[in-house]
């Protein structure tokens, strides 16, 4: 399991620091998505319809839950969508911007765009 060390304004040095961008639990009942502006949705498994993976120089991934279409982007994603299949990240959130991708290890959220799935009302 693991779990964030980070606070929105760490001390010291990044690399030296376990930072991560999501949390992975044990079965939550909800997608906590945070925006890099405070904006929070709290979206339930349950209405997980789908999960799409997508490789490139930055990795995509597109999650439908219950009527919000939500993209991830940004690298080495790969392990999060697999997380996302056994319904077990709590939290995801886009990595400040004061931080680089290229200072970073594993898995690192550049940016989420949440919207109201095609057809749906809010």
């Amino acid at each position: 399991m693991k779990r964030s060390q980070c606070k929105d304004a760490p001390s010291g040095d990044l690399s030296k620091r376990n930072y991560l961008s999501w949390d992975r639990a044990v079965q939550p009942r909800c997608l906590r998505v945070e925006l890099a502006d405070g904006t929070f949705f709290a979206l339930p498994y349950q209405h997980l319809v789908c999960v799409g993976f997508e490789p490139g120089t930055d990795d995509t991934i597109n999650l439908t839950i219950a009527r919000h279409e939500v993209k991830i982007t940004g690298k080495n994603l790969r392990e999060l969508a697999l997380a996302f299949q056994r319904f077990t990240v709590d939290w995801v959130r886009e990595l400040s911007a004061r931080y680089s991708q290229a200072e970073m290890e594993g898995v690192c959220i550049a940016s989420i765009k949440v919207d109201a799935a095609r057809g749906s009302k809010q």
